[in-house]
């Protein structure tokens, strides 16, 4: 089969893409369980294939029931299957975990690149973006992470019922209903992935839009009724439409009417009582994301405990960010829309001169007409007479249109980093998290379309090495994070390390290197609890772990204090109530342990161990009476 010599331009820029996105996260594959790795795969019992298969589709990401009342209700079902795949070929051996997500981003960086030439964008902004995307820093944490791979599994079918629906309304399908479903069911599993893979489907509503306006015009005479034909547009928009709402309908119906638990320092601004509040928090928070987008410099794993204030005013002058974005989205939005409805106006041709120039042509024995009487626009190069660029001959016109295609592929870049970020703006609901750098690999590749497209509308004869040199120096400052983040992220201390340089007033940072170190036997570990109390004197959990540094160094009185003072703030901390218990036990009192223990497992009721303690304090309790007796 001959191939061409754009098709060989194509598969070679699928190759180089390929090839960056394994370079830059092969230093990756050394590292070990970090962050939340340990409650998703660790400690997991669905990931381990001793544990019911039906028990992955009944649980959450976190192995809890659905029905529970702490479940954070994140149904992911296929990419625990991943997980307990990897376990039963290597068990908990971490690079093997880790080179499944480097090559699952490294196959998400190339059919981005598919997906943006079907978008219809040339080779050189496809390139540029698709290059992007694979070096950016803010893709770390869903790559470098292991339990990321939810973000990275929910890209590849997101991507791929895109390709599906580009597919679906190409002129030479001859089955498009099939593509249309084959993409329904594609979102479908991207939403098993992770929940921001059903946003696809609102992308092709965009697309559909897209497709629409890009499409050469039909001009009909005044006589014909039916001047445009909707309904292509309309049957695959209801088609879609329905999609959405049937597998909403049918994800909620899964998870139950139960709401995620969160506390107020995963989202403070969700507990404020001042809408006024949560709006300007939330309206700064977008700002935040994007300039992450842009400078992707100061990042963390984690952004809860403070590490952002509040925006309580309209005085402060974080709201400046919050202004700023929305005049310049706007304005963008406006003058792209301006160029692209302007493009439209075919009416103001006026049909008087239309029907004239019809019956001319057609007198002339025209072949230019369809089976449906209809002339197309291009063929008449009729154009708004109000338009003051109005293109005087054939070249202006290809020129003309160009451009307002170019508008059109930028409001889609657009839309692209707004609709699948809506489920962690906090706009239908508050989320578990204040900024989580994982959930902007999808909008990401919006940004990163919309990046190369800007770069390349200023690519003229004179500089068309301009758009490339500017390309590949992003390129090059991204690597050089990519590769030194990924360094980070390979050991808890390490991620931990990096975290409290960008934000020291984190006291759950502090409490996280004091479990680190507490690990490794360092007693430094008590000085970061103090400090996270410090920052947090509310800190229950804090509190708690400091009482067992306290116990193990033989201060059995300021560690029974600490246990105490967890307790009251916090009655039911699991951890509290078990490690007070087993002080309480060392001590003989057994009264107080098994009062204790008995708090601990009305949390968790199916914790053995809990059961053992408290069967123990009881068979004393007993033992006691007896001799007492």
């Amino acid at each position: 089969m001959h191939c061409t010599s754009r098709e060989t331009a194509r598969v070679l820029a699928s190759l180089g893409t390929l090839g960056l996105a394994l370079a830059l996260y092969a230093n990756s594959l050394a590292g070990d369980f970090v962050f939340d790795d340990h409650s998703a795969i660790q400690v997991n019992p669905d990931v381990r294939t001793n544990t019911p298969l039906s028990s992955v589709f009944k649980n959450d990401f976190w192995g809890l029931p659905l029905s529970h009342a702490e479940s954070h209700k994140s149904y992911r079902p296929l990419t625990v299957l991943s997980f307990r795949l990897n376990h039963h070929l290597h068990g908990l051996w971490a690079p093997g975990f880790h080179a499944v997500n480097v090559a699952a981003h490294a196959g998400v960086c190339v059919l981005f690149f598919w997906a943006c030439l079907g978008l219809g964008a040339s080779l050189a902004p496809s390139l540029s973006a698709s290059l992007l995307f694979a070096s950016h820093p803010i893709h770390t944490e869903a790559v470098a992470n292991i339990v990321g791979r939810s973000e990275l599994f929910a890209a590849i079918f997101f991507l791929l019922a895109l390709i599906s629906y580009q597919r679906a309304g190409r002129k030479d399908t001859t089955t498009p209903s099939a593509w249309i479903f084959l993409t329904v069911a594609l979102s479908a599993v991207s939403l098993l992935c992770k929940e921001q893979g059903v946003t696809v489907l609102g992308l092709c509503l965009v697309l559909e839009a897209k497709n629409f306006l890009l499409k050469p015009e039909k001009i009909v005479p005044v006589q014909s009724k039916n001047r445009i034909s909707w309904t292509g547009h309309l049957l695959r928009s209801s088609v879609v439409l329905s999609a959405i709402a049937a597998l909403l309908f049918i994800r909620i119906y899964l998870i139950g009417r139960g709401t995620p638990t969160f506390v107020d320092s995963d989202n403070p601004a969700a507990f404020s009582p001042h809408w006024k509040t949560r709006f300007l928090t939330y309206s700064y928070l977008c700002a935040l994301n994007v300039w992450l987008l842009l400078l992707p410099s100061q990042l963390c794993h984690d952004w809860s405990m403070g590490s952002i204030p509040l925006v309580e005013s309209v005085a402060d002058y974080r709201i400046l960010a919050s202004l700023s974005l929305l005049a310049v989205t706007l304005t963008s939005c406006t003058l792209l829309a301006r160029r692209v409805i302007s493009h439209k106006r075919v009416r103001d041709c006026g049909w008087t001169e239309l029907s004239r120039s019809f019956h001319a042509i057609n007198s002339q024995g025209n072949k230019n007409l369809n089976n449906n009487n209809t002339l197309t626009v291009q063929k008449l190069t009729l154009f708004p007479t109000n338009t003051k660029k109005r293109p005087s001959n054939l070249l202006e016109w290809k020129r003309w249109g160009l451009r307002s295609k170019s508008s059109v592929l930028l409001l889609v870049s657009l839309s692209w980093v707004v609709i699948p970020f809506l489920p962690a703006s906090n706009l239908f609901f508050p989320v578990g998290f204040v900024v989580a750098e994982r959930v902007l690999y999808l909008p990401s590749m919006g940004f990163c379309l919309l990046v190369a497209l800007s770069i390349n509308s200023f690519r003229t004869k004179t500089r068309k090495n301009h758009a490339a040199i500017a390309v590949s120096l992003l390129v090059l400052v991204f690597s050089a994070k990519t590769v030194s983040r990924n360094s980070e992220w390979g050991t808890s201390r390490g991620i931990v390390t990096a975290a409290l340089k960008t934000f020291p007033g984190n006291a759950k940072l502090h409490m996280s290197m004091g479990n680190i170190l507490a690990q490794q036997g360092d007693r430094r570990c008590e000085m970061f609890y103090r400090n996270a109390i410090r920052l947090r004197p509310n800190y229950a959990s804090a509190w708690t772990n400091l009482g067992l540094v306290l116990v193990n160094t033989d201060r059995p009185k300021e560690a029974e204090e600490a246990y105490r003072t967890a307790l009251a703030l916090k009655p039911d901390h699991l951890n509290g109530n078990t490690n007070m218990g087993h002080l309480c036990r060392l001590q003989g009192r057994w009264e107080e342990a098994r009062r204790y223990f008995t708090s601990a497992l009305a949390r968790r009721p199916n914790l053995p161990t809990l059961h053992y303690f408290l069967g123990v304090a009881s068979e004393e309790i007993g033992t006691q009476r007896d001799i007492e007796e």
